[in-house]
């Protein structure tokens, strides 16, 4: 079963809830970064792996984002 979220949502509100999606998800790329500077500074390879992970993860998300902010009218 899908959700009709359409006749609900504006695409002015899907836009916003995009780029909303967008700043958080740039913000936790921010963090992740520093983190993984952290690592390596103390040799961290764990750490540096997991902010590794964590930016792949977040790229693919921004991608997908971007990509549908792009179908939206």
């Amino acid at each position: 079963m899908a959700i009709d979220y359409s006749k609900y949502l504006t695409d002015d509100q899907k836009k916003k809830i995009i780029e909303d999606r967008l700043s958080q998800f740039a913000a936790e790329a921010y963090q992740h970064s520093i983190n993984a500077q952290v690592a390596q500074s103390l040799g961290n390879e764990e750490g540096v792996e997991n902010a590794a992970n964590a930016l792949s993860i977040l790229e693919s998300a921004i991608d997908a984002h971007e990509a549908e902010l792009k179908t939206i009218k």
